[in-house]
C-alpha cells in the first residue's frame, strides 16, 4: 500500500510498534515546526457581501413543478435531463 509507514529504525533497531512509530513521527514534526510563527488571519473591518432575506427565502425554497418542467424542457438536445 502507498503512503504507509510500517516502521522506523530507532537506536539502530527496526521498530514496528504502531504507537511508538506514531509518537516518533509526531515528535519529529513537532521539532521541525517548533518556533515557526503561525499566520494570524483577522477579518476585522472586512465587509462581506450578503443576500437579502427575500433572496435567501427564494434560494432555500422548494422547486415548483413548473420550474422543474421549464428547466428540463429548456435543455437542448445534447443535454441529459
Amino acid at each position: 500500500m502507498k503512503n504507509e509507514l510500517n516502521g522506523l529504525f530507532l537506536n539502530g533497531r527496526w521498530c514496528e510498534d504502531k504507537e511508538v512509530v506514531k509518537d516518533k513521527v509526531k515528535d519529529f514534526f513537532n521539532v521541525r515546526f517548533e518556533g515557526y510563527p503561525r499566520p494570524q488571519v483577522r477579518l476585522d473591518n472586512v465587509s462581506f457581501n450578503s443576500i437579502s432575506d427575500a433572496d435567501n427565502k427564494m434560494l432555500v425554497s422548494y422547486f415548483s413543478e413548473e420550474e422543474v418542467k421549464f428547466a428540463i424542457w429548456s435543455c437542448d438536445s445534447s443535454k441529459s435531463p
